[in-house]
């Protein structure tokens, strides 16, 4: 029963360094600003929409993935909604603030 319990542990463990490694494809930047490469998203996301500068990148939203609002140019991640707002707004780490952003003035 040890040896089952102890390789759920390790597999549970490698999986978090994993999910935590990979960051879900968004790159933490100074001061707390995320970026997405544009050019190489994650698996499981891809532009959906554009508005002016801004795209909207779709990370599986339908089943509780985010939506990044994310600057075409730059890649910066101007707002996160989708999924990862399921708890709500998030004001310390500024997600889920403006879903959508002020800028999005599309649709």
């Amino acid at each position: 029963m040890m040896r089952f319990t102890s390789r759920k542990a390790v597999v549970l463990t490698a999986s978090l360094c994993l999910l935590l490694a990979c960051g879900g494809g968004a790159k933490q930047e100074g001061e707390g600003r995320v970026s997405l490469n544009m050019l190489s998203l994650p698996d499981g996301c891809s532009p959906d929409k554009t508005c002016g500068n801004l795209t909207g990148v779709d990370c599986r939203s339908a089943v509780d993935g985010p939506y990044y609002y994310v600057e075409t140019s730059t890649g910066r991640v101007v707002e996160t909604c989708g999924g990862a707002c399921m708890a709500g707004p998030d004001p310390d780490r500024g997600l889920c603030m403006e879903c959508p952003p002020r800028a999005w003035t599309c649709d």
